[in-house]
């Protein structure tokens, strides 16, 4: 399908700022008959002009192939795209200054997503504490029960108490993700960033990789 217009950050030389691209950005009148507000669409699934066109779509959309240079991957199924939820994650990017934004169902669906993408049986999470109680079930019952293990530590601006974590997690196995919730639930306790990436390039120095580092806001937002 044809890209849709690209969404104006600027009126000349003037950058617009989030609270006014929250009025238009990744909204295309032209693709729903001119409406000057989003329409609400009401679907999980989309009609392809051919067969063809549906299986190139499903290949844009899963990454197994690039769409043409002027043309966007198309709409799939409601669990990949959406007109709706692609306005949202576009416009939370902008506001946010972000690459990108992906909406899930939840806190939970989202967190669990991102460490199953990017830890293997084997690997090992290093993580702040206290966690949300779902967050640590997940880290102690069901990621456990796969090889991948966890490693946490209890104050989050203390270097010498999270290096000496993360020195007991590199010697179970690759650290692949840093997980830090902060503020936390419920002790409203903080958690350096800088510093978790000043542990995040060490750890990567020793092991050759560099772990990620995951940030669960919640209780902020």
């Amino acid at each position: 399908m044809t890209a849709p217009r690209p969404s104006k950050t600027h009126i000349g030389n003037h950058k617009l700022h989030p609270e006014t691209l929250m009025l238009s950005y990744g909204f295309d009148p032209q693709l729903s008959e001119g409406a000057v507000k989003p329409p609400v669409f009401l679907t999980s699934t989309f009609v392809f002009k051919s067969a063809e066109e549906g299986r190139d779509f499903f290949d844009y959309t899963s990454g197994r192939k690039e769409p043409p240079s002027g043309t966007a991957s198309g709409l799939v199924y409601s669990r990949f795209n959406h007109p709706n939820s692609e306005i949202v994650e576009d416009r939370l990017a902008i506001y946010e200054g972000t690459d990108a934004c992906i909406l899930f169902s939840s806190g939970m669906s989202a967190i669990a997503t991102t460490l199953l993408a990017y830890a293997r049986p084997g690997d090992v999470i290093l993580h702040s504490q206290p966690l949300y109680g779902g967050t640590e079930t997940l880290l102690t019952r069901t990621l456990s029960g796969f090889g991948i293990g966890a490693v946490g530590f209890a104050d989050g601006v203390d270097e010498s108490a999270v290096r000496t974590a993360a020195d007991a997690a590199v010697a179970k196995g690759r650290v692949s993700v840093i997980l830090i919730e902060t503020p936390s639930n419920p002790t409203n306790s903080l958690v350096d960033l800088a510093l978790m990436r000043k542990i995040a390039d060490e750890i990567g120095a020793s092991q050759g990789s560099t772990p990620i580092i995951v940030c669960d806001n919640t209780l902020l937002g």
